[in-house]
């Protein structure tokens, strides 16, 4: 959802969410085999880093560690 924003286009960054959020092989057109992240922001690098930290982590460890209770126990 972020992505679109900075710019990107729509397959370019729902693949690319999609990669980096299950840690697999490349996206579609600009992200494809043939492309790398260099074009875009330092921001959307940010945002697909975290979806590499959220896919690695799994999701419901990640959203675990962002509940109060966890931390009040």
């Amino acid at each position: 959802m972020l992505l679109p924003l900075l710019g990107v286009e729509l397959i370019s960054s729902v693949t690319a969410s999609i990669t980096t959020l299950g840690n697999i092989g490349p996206g579609f057109n600009l992200f494809g085999p043939m492309g790398n992240y260099e074009s875009l922001l330092s921001l959307g690098k940010i945002i697909l880093i975290s979806n590499m930290w959220v896919g690695r982590l799994e999701l419901y460890t990640v959203l675990v560690l962002f509940t109060s209770d966890f931390w009040h126990s």
